[in-house]
């Protein structure tokens, strides 16, 4: 082989060494950065997935806890006015509203006629079953188990509760909001279901 076509030789070579390197380097280039760009693609969602559904989370949270505020405020006021046998002097019409008011109104009204006070008091375990803060006006369930146990209606005094009654049972009431208060709004009891 003469000298010159060794030198093209090698310089074939070398051309084609630094080409294979060449294309190697934006070969790696290309996938650094595809992996860069997947990698931004891939984290924003994630990182922000998290931030919302916390929020959302808190906020229905914050919202099944005024829900379940206005059940047990609607409990203690209630229990003041069937002590005794009215809800004048009570704040019964802060926590419950619409249907639920008029139930224990006419309850109220009932016992009134006939005589009938209470005394002692209910035991209640509540929970949020169900929140909906997306819909207005917002919506929330609550369960509730009712103990009567130390709840007595009371007739000149004499103890008038029927000795057969259901004593442990399911109350599940809805609670929305009225402007910015959540109020008891609906009320089903449940003696057909022991708690």
């Amino acid at each position: 082989m003469t000298r010159r076509a060794h030198h093209t030789v090698r310089s074939a070579i070398r051309f084609r060494n630094r080409m294979t390197a060449a294309v190697g380097l934006c070969a790696a280039l290309v996938a650094l950065s595809a992996c860069s760009t997947a990698d931004k693609h891939s984290e924003s969602p994630s990182s922000a997935a998290p931030t919302l559904s916390a929020t959302q989370d808190s906020k229905e949270q914050a919202a099944g806890d005024a829900a379940l505020a206005a059940w047990r405020g609607m409990d203690a006021e209630m229990v003041e006015a069937y002590h005794v046998g009215k809800s004048s002097g009570t704040k019964l019409s802060a926590y419950a509203a619409d249907k639920a008011l008029s139930k224990i109104e006419s309850e109220l009204f009932q016992y009134r006629q006939a005589g009938v006070h209470f005394e002692g008091e209910p035991k209640s375990t509540a929970k949020v079953t169900a929140v909906d803060i997306q819909s207005t006006p917002q919506k929330a369930t609550i369960a509730e188990c009712l103990d009567t146990t130390g709840w007595k209606a009371m007739q000149g005094g004499k103890n008038v509760t029927s000795p057969n009654q259901v004593q442990r049972y399911t109350v599940t009431g809805s609670v929305r909001t009225i402007g910015t208060q959540w109020k008891v709004v609906d009320y089903v009891v449940d003696k057909e279901h022991a708690c």
